[in-house]
């Protein structure tokens, strides 16, 4: 008998069906579940990365900015020795 003429076996073929159906959609939730997973951990590490580079550009700027004025207050310096040395010398 086909599943036209019998009612008994469409229902246990649809029964069949959905079951397999549902075993399907179960298998799609937890592959999701899973890649949901594994991007919050992408993202953690991301964020940490992002949080040691932060870390790195901000000592490397505080750095530079000793190095300037170092610099700086070093030209003055010399600046104003030597516009001593020509003030006292051209008297």
């Amino acid at each position: 008998m086909s599943e036209r003429t019998n009612l008994e076996t469409h229902v246990d073929l649809c029964e069949l069906r959905y079951r397999q159906l549902d075993d399907r959609m179960t298998r799609v939730e937890q592959r999701i579940d899973d890649v949901t997973e594994e991007l919050k951990a992408v993202k953690a590490e991301m964020n940490s990365g992002f949080g040691e580079i932060k870390t790195m550009l901000t000592s490397a700027r505080d750095e530079k900015f000793k190095t300037v004025v170092t610099v700086a207050g070093s030209i003055i310096v010399g600046l104003l020795g030597l516009l001593g040395y020509i003030v006292v010398h051209l008297r």
